[in-house]
């Protein structure tokens, strides 16, 4: 949102204003409405901002390039960062006022300083807030420029690591691919992704373990990493329903010059607030903000290196440079404060200076080191931005690619004519075997052709200079739901390869568009169910349109307008409508929530017993599990949709809606084993203790006895001896012939 200077003037003091209008053409001596009322006629006129600009020494229009790069709008702390990252501003001794860069801008009207939105406060306040320019002054101004960093780059020792673009670009399209297959990611109330659906997107990424690890570099939490990436660049979008969509498509997303991809990721992942390049070693609290300023600082640092080196920068002198421009002003934790003097002699204070200094650099190199480290190593690797020299596992240089020069450095590619993505998409690149194999020449392949290959075929192998698909029923389906038509399934596949398509691969393709087209699966629709045909044809007669699903169903052209309707929405979780017994009897309640699932998802794990009634037995969960269902599926569904049968009173603890001795029971059905004992014994019981102490004492007795039991002794009724055999049996539990005891001589005391 452009801001403008017009209605901060008021709030300033008339002893600000007056220089401000002085630097812009204006008699010094104005009252203050006549000040403002200059101020605001100068802004308008563009021929006086460029006079007023033209006077600007070169680090002055520097802060104002940086505030335009940023939006207009950046914490003063953090303006302060970059301007020194970028090198250009005069020397200032350390004891200077963290602000006096933007003094002097503060009094010529070009910057405003701010502790909110609503208080604009002078030169002499240096409380940490916000400064912004007015966007008719920033129009006038260019991008920012810096100071190359005084380093060379060198031949050093060790393994180069490097991600072509084409990997990259694989990558995100997997994951876009993965998202828009899911048809969007599906969040609770509470904020957090269906766990369903989690476990959906990390199967289908191979982020089993929530990590990710790319030529030996790891990458924590990429799920938490790349959803919020996504988000911040606007590629994910919220709808009403709380469900995270793509805004575009991943095809669209291909097309974009691969240059405005990374920027945007880039700047996205600088911006990423709930995710740490260093997992399990976050910034103390009130420092985590610094991160974010960190991170941009980073990318500066990579833009004011000097372009095209042959050999690569070395870690230690690069992380020196950058200490020396900004390690005195910042830090990722707390960063120690300059020393106050207070009648020590100059000896004293140059050993008080001295020591802060060297404070300084112990933090840098503790905290500043290695998250600078491991941002190189994650998301700059991953995006393939910088190429990593790696001395075992000690990161001992680095330096730009190819497309990290065009991300940090737009200016280099201004001259050069895009090629068009149409011409781009066409070029053969691949080899289409008979039995579905598909070898892609990375070198060759362009991002649209990448995207239509990872929507079509599977990826089973990527290697330096080629990636391997194979194309398979499911995954040419996926494309066809996708919206490609088999023409041009076929046609793509025909244009880039580098051979004709054999016969009985087009043969093939054909057949399997044939049979999809059998089937048309619709992930959103309006389904109306009527009690009978004859209430559908009713509801036909009476205006209702759309077509007619197996008899008593029909699929509405759009929303019906008909009140008193019960309507289920499949796409947030059911209402509980059932209830379940210890012995695992679960009866559907339909009049709770008459809803086409319950049944078809019961009948899979229970045996109907009859209508609305199912019965759970260990031969009903172990035939459901044999194919690859998981308990946890079983739970999830009984704790969602059952309630408690009981009424639950105001601070009493909410029973479980699953009864303990079933579950118990589901999981002995499902392979856990609950061992437990049985044995038919007569017990001796004796209540004092002195009793007790005799008879285990005694030579005359200890003959008659085995030992005693542990205090979990249950007392069975001999006559319910068999009866209880068979509902342990039931249970599945595993139950011993006889009774664990402790020998009468190991008794503990």
């Amino acid at each position: 949102m452009p801001r403008y200077f017009d209605d901060a003037l008021p709030q300033i003091g008339s002893a600000d204003l007056k220089p401000m209008v002085k630097a812009w053409g204006g008699d010094y001596k104005m009252r203050k409405e006549e000040c403002i009322a200059y101020l605001r006629a100068a802004f308008k006129d563009p021929e006086k901002v460029r006079d007023t600009l033209a006077k600007l020494e070169p680090w002055e229009r520097n802060i104002l390039a940086i505030i335009r790069k940023v939006g207009g709008v950046i914490k003063t702390n953090d303006l302060l960062l970059f301007i020194l990252t970028y090198g250009l501003h005069p020397p200032r001794p350390m004891e200077r006022y963290r602000k006096d860069f933007i003094r002097e801008l503060f009094r010529r009207g070009l910057l405003i300083s701010t502790r909110s939105s609503y208080s604009v406060y002078s030169e002499t306040d240096h409380g940490d807030g916000i400064c912004y320019s007015d966007e008719r002054i920033l129009a006038q101004i260019g991008e920012p420029t810096y100071k190359p960093f005084d380093i060379q780059s060198e031949s050093l020792p060790g393994e180069a690591h490097f991600r072509p673009p084409t990997n990259v670009i694989m990558d995100l399209m997997s994951l876009l691919l993965s998202i828009e297959t899911l048809g969007g990611l599906r969040f609770t109330q509470s904020k957090t992704m269906r766990v369903g659906d989690e476990t959906k997107l990390r199967r289908a990424m191979k982020w089993e373990n929530n990590s990710l690890e790319i030529d030996g570099f790891s990458f924590p939490s990429p799920l938490k990493a790349w959803l919020e990436v996504l988000f911040i660049a606007k590629f994910l979008t919220k709808n009403t329903e709380n469900q995270l969509t793509l805004a575009e498509s991943p095809a669209r997303f291909a097309q974009r010059p691969r240059a405005e991809q990374m920027r945007l990721l880039v700047n996205s992942f600088v911006n990423t607030q709930t995710w740490q390049e260093r997992e399990g070693q976050a910034l103390a609290y009130l420092y985590s903000r610094n991160l974010l300023a960190g991170r941009f600082a980073l990318v500066l640092a990579l833009t004011a290196l000097p372009l095209n080196p042959e050999g690569f920068f070395s870690i230690e002198k690069f992380e020196q440079a950058l200490f020396q421009r900004i390690g005195y002003d910042f830090s990722f934790d707390h960063l120690p404060a300059y020393p106050y003097f207070f009648r020590e002699t100059p000896q004293e204070q140059a050993a008080k200076i001295g020591a802060w200094e060297q404070g300084i650099r112990a933090n840098w190199v503790k905290q500043s080191v290695p998250w600078l480290a491991s941002m190189l190593t994650t998301w700059l690797y991953f995006l393939g931005l910088v190429e990593l020299r790696m001395d075992g596992k000690t990161l001992i240089g680095f330096r730009l690619t190819e497309l990290g020069r065009e991300t940090f450095h737009p200016e280099l590619a201004s001259d050069k004519p895009a090629e068009p993505a149409a011409q781009a998409s066409a070029q053969p690149t691949w080899v289409v075997q008979p039995n579905f194999d598909i070898i892609a020449y990375l070198d060759r392949v362009s991002a649209p052709q990448l995207a239509f290959l990872e929507r079509c075929a599977e990826r089973t192998e990527t290697h330096k200079h080629t990636a391997h698909y194979h194309l398979t029923r499911e995954s040419v389906y996926r494309g066809l739901e996708s919206g490609l038509s088999p023409e041009d399934l076929l046609k793509n596949l025909q244009l880039g390869s580098l051979t004709e398509l054999s016969q009985n691969i087009q043969v093939e393709l054909r057949e399997w568009a044939s049979l999809r087209e059998r089937i048309l699966l619709r992930r959103k629709a309006r389904l109306v169910e009527f009690s009978s045909a004859q209430a559908l044809k009713a509801g036909l007669a009476q205006g209702l349109t759309g077509s007619v699903v197996a008899e008593r169903f029909l699929l509405m052209d759009s929303a019906p307008r008909v009140s008193g309707w019960h309507t289920i929405n499949y796409a947030q979780n059911l209402p509980p409508n059932l209830t379940i017994s210890e012995t695992g009897l679960i009866h559907w309640k339909p009049t709770l929530c008459h809803d086409l699932m319950t049944a078809a998802q019961l009948t899979q794990w229970a045996e109907p017993t009859s209508e609305g009634n199912w019965q759970l037995t260990c031969a009903s969960v172990t035939s459901a599990i044999k194919p690859g269902k998981k308990l946890s599926e079983l739970l999830s569904l009984l704790q969602n949709r059952v309630f408690p049968n009981v009424i639950i009173r105001k601070y009493e603890p909410i029973p479980p809606v699953i009864p303990p001795l079933l579950e118990i029971a589901l999981r002995a059905w499902a392979g856990t084993k609950y061992p437990v004992e049985l044995e038919t014994a007569i017990l001796l019981r004796c209540p004092h203790e002195k009793v007790f102490q005799a008879v285990i004492a005694s030579p005359l007795m200890k003959s008659l006895l085995k030992g005693y039991l542990d205090p979990d002794l249950l007392l069975v009724d001999p006559s319910q001896l068999e009866a209880l055999r068979q509902r342990l049996d039931w249970l599945g539990w595993k139950v011993s012939e006889q009774l664990q005891v402790v020998p009468l001589g190991n008794r503990p005391s």
